[in-house]
């Protein structure tokens, strides 16, 4: 089986859904204590000597990420490194005998504790780094509600209720944010826990995948065709890489797989270090890699599909719509907002069934959820 980031995305979702819901029930507990005696006169005055009350609940929250991550964290990807030597191990297997039958008898115990554990203490840290920013964004979100609530209501030009309503939507629509890759992109809370969990799963289980081939002997790999690829992916597909060797294209003289005696030419397009560098296996990345094997292999052709990817990019936005209208209208002040928010979740609904409808592409409702990353 090739080796591919959906291989182990299952597995990220346990941590990804510990973040999204965490945040998700932030943002309401934080309504529910805003919507408390807001009629009364002295309002403000209650919600800013409650603040107390909002650092505590932030802080508990925090406390159940962290008590649940670091387990959490080594159990999956030890899961994911598996899955890709298992992955690597079928792969084998199916490849017959195309490939010396040693090769596919190989049942070594689990090479990679080492870089398991490596992977572990990354990603602990990542996610233990976005609590104190948790903990920020409750404390100024209330804030700036309270405040912007108070002197709406002192200039009379609204309610308080509508004041804190529409505070409140904008600091749903930006959520919890301050999160910045080596990049340099800014991500919410929910998008930078996914990104950062299903990146490191998926580097497992490449990791993994690749590393039981080199037990097997093979250095080679073969990128897939996606459809509907990226423009970062795009120049890898079809090409072949190096597992180990140095990164640069060339092309080398090598023994055919089942006539030793036969040379054949490879296109070697560089190291599988130079096309993550590049980009190819970014978060979310569908490619899958395999074994390569001389004079069997046939590379991929006429594979561009820009278009696709256009319309994949604008259904994922239209379910990032449904996720924010929902969030809004279940942690809604107002009731008049929150049946606003109702009616546009509808209507970005009915935008997703249309643009499935034109394009093909596969509606998947659980993405637009509460509580589902971007």
């Amino acid at each position: 089986m090739p080796v591919s980031r959906p291989l182990a995305a299952d597995l990220a979702r346990t941590i990804v859904d510990l973040f999204t819901a965490a945040e998700t029930r932030l943002a309401a507990d934080l309504a529910r204590m805003l919507a408390a005696e807001l009629e009364a006169p002295d309002w403000a005055t209650r919600k800013l000597l409650a603040i107390g009350g909002v650092r505590e609940l932030a802080e508990r929250i925090v406390r159940r990420l962290d008590t649940a991550t670091g387990a959490e964290v080594e159990q999956l990807l030890v899961l994911a490194y598996a899955r890709g030597g298992q992955a690597a191990l079928d792969e084998l297997g199916r490849l017959g005998s195309a490939v010396p039958s040693q090769m596919t008898a190989i049942r070594r115990d689990l090479p990679g504790a080492e870089a398991i554990q490596r992977l572990v203490f990354s990603l602990v840290s990542t996610l233990r780094g976005t609590h104190l920013r948790i903990t920020r964004w409750a404390l100024d979100a209330y804030r700036t509600v309270v405040a912007r609530a108070s002197v709406g209501t002192l200039l009379g030009v609204e309610t308080r209720r509508r004041t804190a309503q529409r505070a409140w939507e904008q600091l749903l629509s930006d959520g919890i944010t301050g999160f910045t890759d080596r990049s340099g992109r800014n991500w919410q809370l929910a998008s930078y826990v996914e990104m950062a969990t299903r990146t490191t799963v998926a580097q497992a289980a490449v990791e993994g995948h690749l590393d039981r081939l080199g037990s097997a002997g093979l250095d080679l790999v073969i990128v897939s065709n996606a459809p509907q690829e990226c423009v970062l992916c795009r120049p890898w597909e079809g090409k072949v890489l190096t597992r180990t060797g140095d990164g640069g294209s060339r092309e080398l003289q090598l023994p055919h797989t089942t006539r030793r005696a036969q040379l054949v030419t490879v296109d070697l397009a560089g190291s599988v270090a130079e096309a993550i560098t590049a980009g190819l296996m970014h978060p979310n990345c569908r490619h899958s890699l395999s074994a390569y094997l001389p004079g069997i292999t046939k590379a991929p052709t006429n594979t561009e599909d820009p278009e696709g990817d256009k319309a994949r990019q604008q259904l994922r936005y239209l379910e990032r719509q449904v996720r924010s209208w929902k969030l809004r209208q279940a942690a809604a002040i107002d009731p008049a907002a929150a049946k606003a928010a109702g009616a546009k979740v509808r209507a970005y609904q009915a935008r997703i069934r249309a643009h499935v409808a034109a394009t093909g592409l596969h509606r998947q409702s659980a993405r637009e959820q509460i509580g589902t990353a971007r």
